[in-house]
């Protein structure tokens, strides 16, 4: 957790000149959909439990945020996969990707797609040989979690800004 921690100071603090301010973290859970989407099966379960068992990390990055989270310790990569939900998600035109994450082990990544994270776009979309070929949404957990993650990345680089102003 202090290399997560570590690891966010790090990057807040290299982008504390960046004047943009961070997008506000989505509202909780998926809204319901206006039109059916195409939907693909859901991640293998026994894929799954071999990142839970044996994975080693988990990196994120964030396409429009001024930070990136990297996952190594074994609590911290067993709560991430539990942050993948078993039901199939719907591939919604209108949901563009906040990220993507890659699940390794010893150093192979086994698994790796984009993640959705916006209000009524919570899901992942995996990809095997560049071809999304699953799609699972995000647990209420994972919801929660990214949304805690975001804030706190928000908070850190207002505070560095304010130090760095002189408020």
């Amino acid at each position: 957790m202090k290399q997560i921690f570590f690891g966010l100071f790090c990057v807040l603090a290299l982008a504390a000149c960046n004047q943009d301010k961070p997008a506000a973290p989505p509202a909780q859970a998926p809204a319901a959909a206006t039109a059916p989407a195409a939907t693909l099966p859901s991640v293998p379960l026994d894929l799954l439990e071999r990142i839970w068992s044996e994975g080693t990390q988990i990196d994120y990055i964030f396409y429009n945020q001024p930070f990136t989270m990297s996952l190594s310790d074994k609590p911290s990569i067993q709560l991430a996969v539990r942050h993948v939900a078993e039901s199939p998600a719907p591939l919604k035109p209108e949901c563009k990707a906040t990220g993507r994450v890659s699940y390794q082990i010893k150093g192979d990544i086994v698994l790796e797609g984009d993640f959705y994270f916006s209000t009524g776009c919570t899901y992942f979309v995996f990809e095997k040989d560049r071809v999304k070929t699953y799609a699972n949404f995000m647990t209420n957990e994972g919801v929660e979690y990214f949304n805690n993650q975001i804030k706190q990345a928000v908070q850190m680089q207002q505070q560095m800004q304010q130090k760095a102003t002189g408020q």
